[in-house]
């Protein structure tokens, strides 16, 4: 993993994300202690988010804005 995320284009750091969060599902899914499954999908939880925004960063939406497809308006989440 030599290279920094922050140093990656945003669409190969979406990527990565979306890679940490299934190897989370996937150590969630192999766990039988009920805490640690829960911060494992947490984790996941955090990293897909971090890959949505990455996303959203490469189509040119502002980060925690939705756009409203039904109006020409911009709604804060």
């Amino acid at each position: 993993m030599g290279q920094l995320l922050a140093s990656l284009p945003p669409e190969q750091r979406a990527e990565r994300y979306r890679q940490f969060a299934a190897h989370a599902v996937t150590k969630a899914q192999e766990t039988t202690d009920p805490e640690r499954r829960a911060d494992y999908l947490t984790m996941a939880s955090g990293w897909h988010a971090m890959a949505v925004e990455a996303e959203r960063y490469v189509r040119g939406a502002i980060p925690g804005e939705d756009i409203n497809l039904d109006q020409d308006e911009v709604a804060p989440d």
